[in-house]
């Protein structure tokens, strides 16, 4: 039996060109700048400090102009994917970063027909692999590229599905049979699992919107949206026929770019964009084994417009980075919660300005925060976590 949720994403495009600030900072080449001091926010009236600090400085992964970055744990490195826009091309590219700053040269993995690629990274057990989405003849397809270890591409792209929308915003997570995949079509979304010989048997979701999938072991879970709904779903394999999901959020104004991940107790956790107060807020639900909701909480503690949520579970922890408008150009924060979404220190700010479109990973001892800098590439920061 599958457990599911309902929630709404504003387009990707009015996300890209419409949040954001021109950048004031020069680009470097690829490498690590001087550590930046860390700049915390209080999380209540006690003042305490950050539950979090950077290790090192940032690390510049591209000094090109690139969005949407993903970023992975493999092989004792970090892996990042994202969309480069240079001088009139679009590509995916993928880079290794090494955890004393090294940054290994770019692999272009795809040049693109179309202007959106969303790429996604995952650890399979064919090794890693990269999802994105381009233009093809007759629509959108949702492609992937296997890598070896320092982000080549091994093989030839496998063609995943195809979609009539205006974007399909695949999501992926590795299962022991495979890739569970979820993209938006025309009027909802679709499901899929992917294995050695292609693409399986696909299941229809009528009406969700933006799809997110986590994984861990042969658990799934899946988030989707439909306007002021958001919904859950949790099953063990990939479900067959339809899919059913527990409403975790409903009301006034609407629940968008949900991401999702499963804890160590099998509960899900879900975080996402809510303008239930007008301004984009950030929100942070606990939905248990049993798909009971457990838990809700407001993410940021500042003013200021909050977009884009990125969640890593670190044990019973979560780890939630945002970008956030604080009376100017937009940071990367990073806000950590314990078990009961009890707030666990102060929200750190990772970033200098002009920083969007978080991604984030959980190595197993610390996390790796990467994001896009409006016109002066991709970054990414090593951040270490008490407890």
């Amino acid at each position: 039996m599958i457990r599911m949720s309902l929630m709404f994403l504003c387009g990707l495009g009015a996300a890209l060109g419409g949040l954001g600030c021109g950048s004031d900072e020069t680009p470097e080449p690829p490498g690590t700048k001087p550590p930046e001091p860390p700049v915390t926010t209080d999380a209540g009236p006690g003042g305490e400090a950050a539950a979090c600090a950077p290790l090192g400085g940032t690390v510049v992964v591209s000094q090109e102009d690139g969005i949407t970055p993903s970023i992975l744990w493999t092989n004792g490195s970090y892996l990042l994917a994202w969309q480069t826009r240079t001088g009139g091309t679009e590509e995916v590219r993928v880079a290794r970063i090494g955890t004393d700053g090294s940054v290994s040269p770019a692999h272009v993995v795809a040049t693109l027909a179309g202007t959106h690629a969303l790429p996604t990274l995952q650890a399979t057990s064919s090794g890693p692999m990269v999802t994105w989405e381009d233009t093809g003849p007759s629509g959108l397809v949702i492609q992937a590229h296997t890598l070896g270890a320092d982000g080549t591409p091994t093989g030839q792209p496998i063609q995943l599905g195809t979609s009539d929308a205006s974007e399909a915003r695949p999501a992926t997570a590795p299962m022991s049979g495979g890739l569970a995949v979820a993209w938006m079509e025309t009027p909802g979304a679709r499901l899929g699992l992917v294995n050695g010989a292609g693409m399986g048997s696909t299941t229809a979701l009528p009406g969700a919107r933006f799809p997110a999938l986590a994984s861990r072991g042969n658990e799934l879970a899946l988030a989707w949206s439909m306007g002021g709904d958001l919904s859950i779903a949790q099953t063990t394999g990939m479900p067959g026929g339809s899919v059913t999901g527990t409403v975790v959020r409903t009301g006034a104004g609407e629940a968008r770019v949900p991401s999702v991940a499963i804890d160590t107790s099998g509960a899900t956790l879900v975080a996402w964009e809510d303008t239930r107060e007008g301004e984009e807020r950030i929100y942070l639900a606990r939905v248990s084994a049993s798909g009971a909701k457990q838990d809700e909480v407001r993410v940021e503690d500042a003013e200021g417009s909050a977009n884009w949520p990125a969640l890593a579970v670190m044990g019973e922890r979560a780890a939630v980075a945002y970008y956030q408008f604080q009376g100017g150009p937009s940071s990367i924060f990073l806000a950590v919660f314990g078990p009961g979404l009890t707030r666990d220190g102060a929200t750190l700010r990772v970033s200098g300005k002009n920083a969007r479109f978080p991604a984030v990973t959980f190595t197993g001892s610390e996390l790796g925060v990467a994001w896009a800098e409006k016109d002066a590439g991709i970054r990414m920061r090593r951040v270490s976590c008490d407890g």
